[in-house]
């Protein structure tokens, strides 16, 4: 179980994942002058995978046209924030958005400096830019932040990695553990 902890629209962690991963398809669309698109991203995966306390990355897509969607575990805030600082996460911010400032103190009101966190970062591509000061053509960002919840179930492993510690969670291995 997971709870939702925080929100950060568009520019934060995601953008960077604070989002690009090597995002797995192609932006077929003819670029206008300027434009950006999702597949100039750098490789976020990469990037994500070498931040200190980052645990795990998975990516997905779903056909409610989010065609790029980032799940990251990380140790715990401070690791969120060697993410969101980093270069790779910095520079994407100023190459997609280049009039937000960002936010340097991203996750300030989030006190627990122990727990693990899930960020995850989904983007909708579109034809041409829709966001206010960005040449980027989607039409959605965001990036949220969950944070588990004493509990739970797997059986043969889960979407969490295994190094995940989870208060209650019953882990049961696949064919009684043989």
């Amino acid at each position: 179980m997971l709870i939702k902890q925080s929100l950060l629209v568009g520019f934060g962690i995601a953008m960077g994942i604070g989002i690009g991963v090597s995002i797995p398809f192609a932006n077929a669309q003819v670029k206008a002058q300027g434009q950006r698109t999702v597949g100039e991203f750098p490789d976020l995966v990469g990037g994500l995978r070498a931040t200190p306390g980052c645990l795990s990355v998975k990516t997905s897509s779903f056909n409610a046209g989010k065609q790029a969607v980032i799940f990251s575990w990380f140790k715990n805030k401070a690791a969120v924030n060697a993410w969101y600082n980093s270069k790779m996460h910095r520079d994407a911010m100023r190459k997609f958005f280049p009039n937000h400032p960002g936010n340097p103190s991203a996750l300030s009101g989030f006190k627990d400096e122990k727990s693990p966190l899930l960020v995850v970062a989904s983007v909708t591509p579109s034809d041409k830019p829709m966001i206010a000061g960005s040449p980027l053509a989607v039409s959605q960002i965001a990036i949220e932040i969950y944070q588990p919840v004493p509990g739970g179930l797997t059986f043969g492993g889960g979407f969490a990695p295994d190094t995940l510690e989870v208060p209650g969670l019953i882990r049961m291995p696949a064919n009684g553990g043989k």
